[in-house]
């Protein structure tokens, strides 16, 4: 689980800072990764993110999209009356990152995520769950043979 406390300027010109949420479960990533089950799991669609060009440059919207989405996917609140819970829908069964999507703290942290003021490694690294030493070598050899080696960090927890 990733803790991110966001400074930002609100509406009204005042600067705020709140704590925001992000973990995705063993489930929500086989969910993702069946998501992109036609092109080839998570690792064909990052490989499709990659121009087929011999720079390997990165196609700018699709990969700005899928920070997003992420980022949506992993977002949550933690009850204070609860806190072995982790919430991403309301009580009637809204998604909580939507009304985040529409904050100025959603703004200012997918921004610092994109310009690279913060770590894309870090977000990976806490929101994923954490695999073995054995799965991270057979994935890692995975992204190797897929040209993807290095530029897809793994959680190393």
């Amino acid at each position: 689980m990733l803790k991110k406390t966001i400074t930002y300027t609100n509406y009204d010109g005042e600067e705020v800072t709140t704590t925001a949420y992000f973990d995705l479960s063993k489930t929500e990533c086989v969910d993702l990764n069946l998501e992109y089950e036609d092109e080839g799991g998570l690792v064909g669609h990052l490989k499709g993110l990659i121009k087929e060009t011999d720079g390997g440059e990165i196609r700018q919207k699709p990969a700005v999209d899928f920070v997003k989405l992420l980022i949506e996917k992993a977002y949550g609140v933690r009850p204070k009356d609860d806190p072995s819970l982790f919430l991403k829908e309301d009580e009637d069964g809204r998604p909580l990152y939507k009304k985040f999507r529409q904050s100025k703290a959603y703004d200012t942290y997918v921004y610092a995520l994109l310009s690279g003021a913060e770590s894309l490694d870090e977000f990976a690294e806490n929101v994923l769950p954490p695999i073995s030493d054995e799965q991270k070598a057979e994935a890692q050899k995975l992204m190797e043979q897929e040209g993807l080696g290095d530029i897809v960090k793994l959680p190393g927890r």
